[in-house]
C-alpha cells in the first residue's frame, strides 16, 4: 500500500510553535498536531501546505526549507509527512477547519496530546532546543501505536 503523503507546516513566532487540534467528528479527533494536510494530485507539496492553511487557519504563508520527513504506519494503512519551515505573513488565525490553535514554547509540546507521527518532529525540536540548534534535515520513521 502505497503511504498518504501529507505537509505539515513549522511556523514558529517568538520562540513558540503553532499546534492545531483537530475536531472531534474527524479521524483522530481531539489530537494536536502540526497544521498541515494531504497533497492533491494537481500540486507541489508547498502548493498544499498553502491551501490547506487557507482553509484551516485563514493563514497566508511563505513556505521554506525542509525541516523533517516522517514515515508512520497508523493501523489504518502509511503515512508519509513532509514537514516544512513556515513563516506567517498575518497576525490573524482563524480556527475554520480545526478545534483551536495554539502558540507554545517547544518545551510545552510533550504536555500536548500529538498525533504519533508527529512525535518524530517534537522529538527533533526538544533535540534542537537543547543543543540551540534550528535547521537541518533529517528523516525519522515511528512505527505504529
Amino acid at each position: 500500500m502505497s503511504p498518504l503523503i501529507v505537509t505539515a507546516a513549522l511556523l514558529r513566532k517568538d520562540s513558540r510553535i503553532l499546534i492545531t487540534k483537530r475536531p472531534a467528528d474527524k479521524q483522530q479527533g481531539g489530537f494536536w498536531e502540526f497544521p498541515g494536510g494531504k497533497l492533491q494530485s494537481n500540486e507541489t507539496p508547498q502548493q498544499a501546505l498553502q491551501r490547506e492553511l487557507r482553509e484551516e487557519l485563514d493563514l497566508e504563508v511563505e513556505v521554506g526549507a525542509i525541516f523533517e520527513v516522517v514515515y508512520h504506519r497508523y493501523d489504518w494503512g502509511p503515512v508519509l509527512m513532509l514537514v516544512y519551515e513556515c513563516r506567517p505573513l498575518s497576525e490573524v488565525i482563524r480556527n475554520l477547519e480545526v478545534a483551536d490553535h495554539r502558540w507554545i514554547a517547544v518545551e510545552q509540546l510533550p504536555e500536548y496530546d500529538l498525533l504519533p507521527a508527529d512525535q518524530p518532529i517534537v522529538d527533533k525540536l526538544l533535540r534542537q532546543g537543547q543543543r540551540g540548534e534550528y535547521s537541518a534535515v533529517g528523516i525519522s520513521s515511528s512505527a505504529a501505536r
